[in-house]
């Protein structure tokens, strides 16, 4: 069936389409105008459909990284006790917001024999737990070379050191 101008104004009149979507509609129902109409607003139903489920999607989604955001850990603890334990998030955004406060104290706190371990589900974290381990047991080793080689100087080779001024 040809479809025709009146058709189409008709079919525009009763759904809110453009002239392309109205001849198409009316050119794969043959011409009838209730089956288009029906069609058109099947194809509007499942548009909105998609875009709630997309938004639906995104949402999960968002949750889902939030959550395992928060779920890695920063913990700092030695035999005795647990000195801090946030989420890693939170810990970055310190060091981000203030870092001549946050490196000094993890390091001081590695210094005097805490260990840091990063925690969580996720099989990832094992490898940056191996990496901070690594990390933790190097600067305890440098530390403590540190200071046996403090106290092996001799303190009269010291004294030539000093300059005095009369």
């Amino acid at each position: 069936m040809k479809v025709t101008l009146e058709m189409i104004d008709e079919l525009r009149s009763r759904v809110n389409v453009t002239y392309e979507e109205a001849k198409e509609a009316l050119e794969n129902n043959e011409g009838d105008i209730v089956k288009s109409i029906i069609a058109l607003e099947r194809k509007r139903k499942e548009g909105t459909e998609s875009k709630t489920r997309k938004k639906e999607d995104f949402s999960k989604q968002a949750n889902k990284t939030v959550n395992s955001f928060l779920s890695v850990r920063m913990v700092l603890k030695n035999e005795k006790m647990t000195l801090l334990n946030i989420p890693l998030v939170v810990a970055v955004i310190s060091l981000i917001v203030a870092p001549w406060l946050v490196i000094p104290g993890i390091v001081l706190a590695l210094i005097i024999g805490y260990k840091l371990r990063i925690s969580s589900t996720n099989k990832t974290s094992d490898k940056i737990k191996k990496g901070l381990d690594k990390a933790t047991k190097t600067v305890k080793e440098s530390t403590e070379k540190i200071f046996e080689n403090a106290k092996e100087e001799d303190p009269e080779e010291n004294e030539e050191d000093e300059i005095t001024i009369e």
